[in-house]
């Protein structure tokens, strides 16, 4: 990782790397990134060492994140009648922060919302996830935010048709 590089961390976003610096962390000195994510314009500071227990990974590509939401497996969150646990089910894989995870949230609570809507959480983790695939679509195809979530809304409506039918 270096400046310039444009990389993803979980829960928060797509960025670009603004400064790698060595800090005294209670005695201890620690490269740390600064990363600028692209969609709240958030600064986000974390320790160069553990990017990768972080999840932190480079951004993929276009084929990649529409691809994934094809291929979601579909969960059968209709056997878990109780909302938390849907809740924290999709929590997890978002925490993972693959294309792959991100997509199989969205397109579960979307099916889920569809059907017989979801809970206030369910609907705060369903747009979370929206805007985490919207900003790394944002950096791959140089788009402003809402034509970037229109790309994954679109590929999204899609793939929920083709699952109906």
């Amino acid at each position: 990782m270096k400046v310039g590089s444009r990389i993803v961390y979980p829960m928060h976003g797509a960025g670009i790397v603004i400064e790698i610096q060595e800090e005294d962390f209670y005695g201890e000195n620690i490269l740390f990134c600064t990363l600028k994510t692209c969609n709240k314009q958030m600064l986000l500071k974390f320790p160069l060492n553990r990017a990768e227990e972080m999840n932190i990974r480079k951004i993929s590509d276009k084929e990649t994140i529409l691809g994934a939401m094809d291929h979601s497996e579909i969960e059968d969150y209709s056997t878990i009648s109780n909302w938390s646990k849907r809740y924290q089910t999709s929590l997890d894989k978002m925490k993972i922060g693959t294309p792959e995870q991100m997509a199989n949230v969205l397109v579960n609570l979307k099916l889920i919302d569809s059907s017989r809507g979801l809970s206030s959480g369910e609907r705060q983790l369903y747009h979370n996830a929206l805007e985490i695939l919207s900003s790394e679509m944002m950096l791959i195809e140089d788009l402003p935010y809402e034509e970037s979530s229109g790309l994954i809304e679109e590929k999204l409506e899609e793939v929920i048709e083709c699952r109906d039918s």
